[in-house]
């Protein structure tokens, strides 16, 4: 019985994960102020993905396992696009002036 609803609860999961991940892609820009976030998310799954790894039990393991991979992906991509979107914005170096026709006092 048990094992059904974490299978349940892990699909939802799963689910809730595709709108945020396309929205990513979609629109290719994602706040700074998400990540902290994302990686206290990241931490917590982390810690119960390696609770489950201890105790062995597979349920937990694949329950976490993918929400733990799912959690990664949605930090690398908030991290390339906050990354992308801020490399953009900053300008340019200005150009070095030129000193051809200029002649030393």
């Amino acid at each position: 019985m048990y094992d059904y609803l974490m299978n349940i609860s892990s699909t939802i999961f799963f689910i809730c994960y595709i709108p945020e991940l396309y929205a990513n892609y979609k629109n290719q820009n994602v706040n700074l102020y998400n990540l902290p976030e994302k990686i206290l998310v990241i931490f917590g799954t982390g810690f119960a993905f390696s609770y489950a790894l201890m105790n062995g039990d597979t349920t937990l393991i694949i329950n976490y396992g993918s929400l733990f991979s799912l959690d990664t992906l949605a930090l690398i991509m908030r991290a390339y696009y906050v990354y992308k979107n801020t490399r953009a914005r900053t300008p340019p170096a200005p150009p070095e002036p030129s000193h051809i026709g200029h002649t030393e006092p």
